[in-house]
């Protein structure tokens, strides 16, 4: 696992992770954690006891004082630094500059096996960098993926979900890089 969108250093965290969360954003907060040696436990998605201590271990080792075990916004902005990507709130200023001008937007279309679309547009002023879009892209991306998982899987399919939102990060980064090269929508 040493490919950075299996080891969560490709992790976008649009929200606050807290016990009893579930996503494909979790996942990803897992692998990073296990990778860094705070969690012994397989990826599951789920925000249970054992990812809270993992975090509470990770922010002591970060100085992020007082430790909570939330994946707050200031967690969650450190994890952006030390991994150099825009945290969520970059991003959406990304968005916020884009509106009221001319700007490109990026359609992510997300299917599930019954035909169910999750879609995520995301926008930035014209002439913005490469970077910024295929940041903002594996953003929207992700969230997409991210519910077509929580879909699809329910809680009674623990493996299958496990499996799918394993795939989310790796899947939104080919699927961002193909569509950026040909300067179409990501589907």
């Amino acid at each position: 696992m040493a490919d950075d969108d299996l080891n969560g250093k490709f992790c976008y965290f649009h929200r606050d992770l807290s016990h009893g969360s579930y996503g494909s954003d979790v996942t990803c907060l897992q692998q990073y954690l296990k990778h860094q040696g705070f969690l012994c436990e397989e990826p599951s998605g789920f925000f249970g006891p054992t990812t809270v201590t993992a975090v509470t271990r990770w922010q002591v080792a970060n100085h992020l004082y007082p430790p909570t075990g939330l994946y707050e916004f200031t967690s969650r902005g450190l994890y952006a630094k030390k991994n150099n990507l825009p945290s969520a709130e970059e991003l959406l200023a990304l968005e916020v500059q884009a509106q009221g001008g001319i700007r490109t937007c990026i359609d992510v279309v997300c299917m599930d096996a019954d035909g169910g679309e999750f879609c995520q547009i995301a926008c930035l002023k014209r002439g913005s960098s490469v970077t910024d879009k295929m940041h903002l892209c594996q953003q929207a991306c992700q969230v997409a993926a991210g519910e077509a998982c929580d879909r699809v899987f329910p809680p009674t399919q623990p493996r299958k979900y496990k499996k799918c939102l394993s795939l989310v990060a790796r899947s939104c980064k080919q699927a961002c890089q193909k569509a950026l090269e040909k300067g179409t929508d990501v589907t």
